[in-house]
């Protein structure tokens, strides 16, 4: 009983798999059942490109993924910008000893952080996005117009608005001006002018005095008793009292001198000490172990739980900021990590986060930030911060994360303490604010540029994609590439992170999540074609994403015009590549520009050719654009200047095949067929390359073609026909392969038979079969499938064989088909889990062609002596509908 007739009562059922049919009683699986149910499971569940049993010659293209260099020095923005007006990296932090401002603004006051375990349900903001961002929106233009950082959004367009307190820097403050932060506004309740009051009075009692009374040098009290009851204040008060710098630093044997233990001091007391510092050459290790214990007081006294007066507030910030402009970066840090213990809003927040930024602009202070918990309050000051009304505090807040994940300790930390989800939460209240037409800040799209820079350094390790995923962040990316595509600095910054993840199989079904993404991405090809580090990227991403699914090759060819930016694309980057060819540099190399040209045409090559893997898709390319894409390919293989680029020229070839397998042979509408020569006389030296993946692709593309008598003949008449012979002496599996393929086909022809016999090519093969056939059955079936076309036509084989190769042959053959010998296979036994395998069902296909093979020897070598010619007819003709070609594997 033949394989169909054991499976006439079977029926592919909706799932794809072969089911009883339902007027059958249910009966015990045959061995041929199995296998025929293992190889449709295996046809439905991989593409053609991954099933070497259904289409072997097909294949994705694989590249390399585009360079991206981490810049050597840490700016904010870099050298290539491409958006003008950006913040400058260096900056002064004299203005904060003047600030006083900290704006009212309740809803930040309430001490609410955004920590990692509410990020997880961020999610849920999306609701709520839109009216809780307008609500926010508003508080910029509340703060008072005078101040240094206030921006009003009414009053400014946004084109124009800049960052006020770079391009605006103060005057250098005199030493003891009275302090401005005594009319600070920051919190809802009042804040009274002080008040001098008596050493020795309670806090109600205030000390009087009369100032026209006393007539002295320095307009105070000249009787000592008075003056000593002044000194008691403390040093921080002094300037309170007097205004003459050589009585301030000679007075210190007045004062009522109090030795405290560090345990034992108070905020206030640290602060007065840090003011003494200040008034005289401060010791900056000393002005470190005070902020130090300053704020292990603060922990103790429980003012980094609780909301402080804006009273205590000013009080510590007066004090803080009489050190921001030291050199010392452990100084800085201490004052940073008070500032934003208080938790700040405001100018204050931005004046921390650019102090920050500072320090981290060095990576020789990077270890710093890996000591105590100065990570961790940055993290929560960003997000306490809104990318819209804090938009300032961002770019640097943003700018110093980009700099410090650049370090791979302090990336892995950044990570943990759950950075990626604070990022992609940022992202999507910008994203909101931009779908729903709300105004912002030219600022708020500087802070945007500078947190996807800081992704791109948080995607540089495989063990974050899932985290990318999980957090919405690859989701926002895509959504941000469609809001902000006209900004070209984010656009760059979005394809390099793209151009990583998209390497990650759920990445890319991540991004195909997004609606229109393929829409995008082609109008992206077209806005930035000049542009060689986007498009060079997007298109990397673009090929990953249609390499393995077929659904997205549809979805992209589909697409308004999505062939034709390919070709444009292709155009440009060809040209530039020619022109900088011919402009060499000094030393006869090629420049980096033309490197990076030639990446994108590959780029543009690899979709192309993975696209086409759908077979609706790749006969219908070839149909459009076919005659187009020949010319273009063959003008690259024959021309010098592009020989050099391995990748290159192996993208061409795979394209080509990929495009030629759907070769309708004899028709004289199909492309290939029209330029099947031209396109032999372009691979023809490829396949005498040393590198051996040139003479892979070029041996699928001659397979393809030489189903055709026109390329046989061509073959047969030069000299490939003997570089072919050659080539079954080589030691790459896959070349012996793919040759053997193309013998296959060749051997249908007579004078192909002829050149092949005189060649030694039956001696060769059957080397091949004796060292390979049993552990690659493909290889074998190939050698027996090249010999049945050989001999298919004769009637006496020792025309065509020595009578050693019959007889090694019947060895051979009679082995490999011994399917006890080889699985274990006894006929009262039917082991399912044998026959599904994978190995058996490609030795079953070897099988076929094999026995085939073997009972023609057999019959041969029994009617040797009887065959007459009215015999030798019926057997030819028999044999001659049984000739297989390369097509077929």
């Amino acid at each position: 009983m033949t394989m169909d007739m054991k499976n006439q009562n079977f029926h592919i059922s909706g799932n794809g798999k072969f089911s009883a049919s339902i007027f059958e009683p249910s009966h015990r699986k045959t061995s041929a059942e199995i296998i025929n149910e293992a190889r449709h499971a295996i046809k439905e569940t991989h593409t053609p490109a991954e099933n070497v049993l259904i289409n072997p010659a097909v294949h994705p293209i694989q590249t390399k993924r585009p360079f991206t260099p981490r810049e050597k020095e840490r700016h904010l923005f870099g050298n290539k910008s491409k958006t003008a007006n950006r913040p400058p990296s260096s900056f002064s932090l004299r203005y904060l000893q003047n600030e006083s401002d900290l704006p009212t603004n309740n809803l930040q006051e309430t001490n609410m952080i955004l920590s990692p375990s509410m990020l997880a349900a961020s999610t849920r903001l999306s609701e709520d996005a839109s009216s809780s961002i307008r609500h926010r929106s508003n508080s910029v233009s509340e703060i008072n117009d005078d101040k240094i950082f206030n921006i009003g959004l009414k009053d400014l367009p946004m084109r124009k608005v800049r960052l006020p307190s770079l391009e605006r820097p103060l005057p250098k403050r005199k030493l003891f001006k009275k302090n401005s932060l005594d009319n600070l506004l920051e919190e809802t309740e009042e804040v009274k002018a002080p008040q001098f009051r008596n050493a020795y009075s309670s806090p109600e009692e205030k000390t009087e005095y009369n100032q026209s009374k006393f007539k002295t040098p320095f307009g105070r009290p000249s009787k000592r008793q008075d003056l000593s009851k002044c000194l008691l204040l403390g040093p921080q008060n002094l300037e309170k009292i007097f205004d003459n710098r050589q009585i301030i630093e000679h007075s210190t044997t007045l004062f009522v001198e109090k030795v405290l233990e560090a345990e034992d001091k108070t905020v206030d007391d640290i602060v007065a000490c840090l003011n003494t510092q200040s008034c005289v050459k401060a010791d900056e290790e000393t002005v470190v172990r005070l902020l130090s214990e300053m704020y292990d007081c603060m922990e103790k006294q429980k003012m980094l739980d609780v909301k402080v007066t804006s009273k205590m507030k000013i009080h510590i910030l007066k004090c803080l900021y009489r050190f921001v402009e030291s050199p010392n970066p452990v100084l800085l840090l201490g004052l940073a990590r008070i500032i934003l213990a208080l938790k700040v809003t405001g100018n204050n927040l931005s004046g921390v986060c650019k102090l920050l930024f500072k320090v981290a602009k060095n990576d020789c202070n990077d270890h710093l930030f890996l000591e105590k918990n100065i990570l961790e309050l940055l993290l929560d000051a960003l997000g306490r911060s809104s990318p819209l009304d804090d938009s300032e505090a961002c770019v640097y807040g943003y700018g110093a994360v980009k700099f410090l994940s650049m370090n791979n300790q302090l990336q892995q930390k950044m990570i943990s303490l759950g950075t990626l989800d604070l990022m992609a939460l940022h992202m999507k209240i910008i994203n909101v604010a931009k779908l729903d037409k709300i105004a912002m800040t030219e600022q708020t799209r500087h802070a945007l540029f500078q947190l996807t820079a800081a992704l791109r350094n948080l995607a540089s390790e495989d063990t974050i994609f899932e985290r990318f995923n999980s957090s919405g962040a690859t989701s926002e990316l895509c959504v941000t590439m469609e809001m902000f595509s006209e900004d070209a600095d984010v656009i760059s910054n979005i394809s390099r992170i793209l151009s990583i993840i998209s390497t990650n199989g759920s990445c890319c079904d991540k991004i195909i999540e997004k609606k229109d993404v393929y829409k995008i991405f082609v109008q992206l090809f077209e806005k930035y074609s000049g542009s060689e580090e986007i498009i060079v990227r997007l298109t990397y991403t673009m090929g990953n994403i249609v390499a393995k699914v077929d659904s997205t090759r549809e979805k992209f060819f589909h697409e308004f015009k999505s062939i034709d930016t390919l070709l444009k694309l292709w155009k440009i980057y060809l040209e530039r590549t020619l022109k900088v060819c011919s402009m060499k540099t000094d030393d006869g190399s090629e420049s980096e520009d033309g490197k990076c040209s030639e990446d994108v045409m590959i780029k543009v090559l690899r979709i192309t050719a993975n696209i086409v893997i759908n077979p609706e898709i790749g006969r219908e390319v070839n149909e459009k654009y076919g005659l187009k894409l020949i010319d273009e390919f063959l003008k690259v293989l024959i021309s010098n200047p592009f020989k050099r680029n391995q990748e290159l020229v192996l993208a061409i070839l795979g394209t080509l095949n990929n495009l030629s397998y759907y070769y309708i042979t004899e028709t004289e509408q199909d492309i290939f067929h029209v330029r099947q020569v031209d396109i032999i006389e372009g691979i023809s030296e490829y396949t005498k390359s040393t590198n051996n993946e040139y003479v892979v692709e070029a041996m699928r593309i001659l397979g393809n073609l030489s189903r055709s008598k026109i390329t046989i003949s061509y073959v047969v008449k030069n000299d490939i026909f003997q570089t072919l012979i050659s080539l079954l002496d080589h030691y790459e599996h896959r070349i012996l392969k793919t040759t053997m393929g193309v013998f296959v086909n060749l051997m249908a022809d007579n004078k192909s038979r002829t050149l092949f016999k005189k060649s030694g090519g039956v001696k060769k093969l059957i080397a091949i079969l004796e060292k390979y056939g049993q552990n690659d059955w493909l290889m074998g079936t190939l050698v027996c499938q090249a010999l049945w076309n050989y001999a298919i036509d004769s009637i006496d084989l020792y025309d065509l064989f020595t009578e050693d190769e019959v007889q090694k042959l019947l060895v051979l053959l009679a082995d490999y088909l011994d399917d006890e010998k080889l699985f274990g296979i006894k006929d009262d036994i039917e082991d399912s889990d044998i026959y599904a395998s994978q190995e058996y069902m490609i030795w079953d296909e070897f099988a076929n062609v094999a026995t085939n093979l073997l009972e023609k020897i057999e019959y041969f070598l029994d009617t040797f002596d009887q065959i007459d010619l009215e015999s030798k007819e019926e057997v030819k003709k028999k044999d001659i509908s049984t000739n297989l070609s390369f097509a077929a594997w």
